[in-house]
């Protein structure tokens, strides 16, 4: 008897880490596969851009039957090859000639700035109405306490997923898996890389960095023109933020405030007026511009310890 029973716990035993070790596998799998379709589709996002800006060009110049030629580039007409198309290496020249032109113009973007905070601060300066104290302050960079590079991190998600949620994908904690809540979080801030849900309505609980007095609030939402559709109803529109204090779980609201989606002013910051000590806070977004989903893209923090 002792024999079976002992043959019988070792069944066992070897059932469940069975079960254990498959799981860890294939969660292992689908994590993995995640990421590669994540990156997959950015690449797809990449090849759509530019083979619109080619058949742009083509549709120019579809009118000169007997030559190739790039508008955008001012070069000279390049003959057809003996298949009436033009050569991969003039596609890639042309590509290769597009990407350094956008790279010079963004450069000169760069220059400009740098002029105009390089002025702006000889000013400031010169002027004898601004006193030093206070020129010093604002020269004094901020520090954004919700980076995950800095150590911040997501602690609490209620939400509606995107990809729907089942008991296996919640013991898994694979119901934000393709737009997982850490996106607003992260200094990225390409199409798509957003915290994610179905409806209007949710509460994230952030744990900052370091314990700090909260002096303002910052909400990014992407550009109109870098979205497939051109449309940024996704943006979220009223929001409310808690704090949380360290002695006990009361929360004080911090502000309520709406972000108006402006399209010449994507990053919008909200001064907050406290004197207590907080590592956590609650966001709660309320509302949105009118989609039937919600895309939350960057939270910036910034205080003092």
């Amino acid at each position: 008897m002792d024999g079976c029973r002992r043959a019988r716990k070792r069944v066992y035993v070897s059932y469940l880490l069975s079960f254990v070790l498959l799981t860890c596998f294939f969660y292992y799998l689908m994590v993995h596969n995640s990421r590669n379709n994540l990156g997959i589709m950015r690449l797809r996002e990449d090849v759509d851009d530019i083979s619109h800006i080619l058949r742009q060009q083509q549709i120019d110049s579809k009118g000169d039957q007997g030559s190739c030629k790039f508008n955008c580039l001012g070069g000279e007409p390049k003959g057809l090859g003996s298949s009436g198309r033009c050569s991969n290496r003039d596609v890639s020249a042309y590509v290769d000639t597009l990407f350094k032109r956008k790279i010079g113009h963004l450069m000169d973007d760069v220059y400009n700035l740098k002029k105009q905070v390089m002025s702006s601060g000889c000013s400031s300066k010169t002027a004898q109405s601004t006193p030093k104290h206070e020129s010093a302050a604002l020269a004094k960079p901020r520090i954004n306490y919700a980076s995950e590079d800095l150590g911040a991190r997501i602690i609490n998600v209620k939400a509606k997923s995107l990809d729907g949620t089942n008991i296996i994908r919640s013991v898994l904690g694979l119901d934000f898996s393709s737009n997982p809540p850490v996106n607003m979080i992260r200094a990225g801030l390409s199409p798509g890389s957003c915290f994610g849900f179905n409806g209007s309505r949710a509460t994230v609980t952030l744990h900052l960095a370091r314990t700090i007095i909260v002096e303002a609030i910052t909400l990014t939402h992407v550009a109109r023109e870098m979205t497939p559709d051109l449309c940024v109803k996704s943006a979220p529109k009223n929001f409310d933020v808690y704090g949380l204090r360290i002695d006990n779980s009361k929360r004080e609201l911090l502000g309520q405030w709406s972000y108006d989606n402006a399209a010449n002013k994507r990053t919008q910051s909200y001064s907050v007026r406290s004197d207590y000590y907080f590592r956590n806070l609650d966001f709660s977004f309320n509302s949105n511009h009118g989609a039937n989903t919600t895309c939350i893209y960057r939270v910036e923090v910034y205080g003092r310890l």
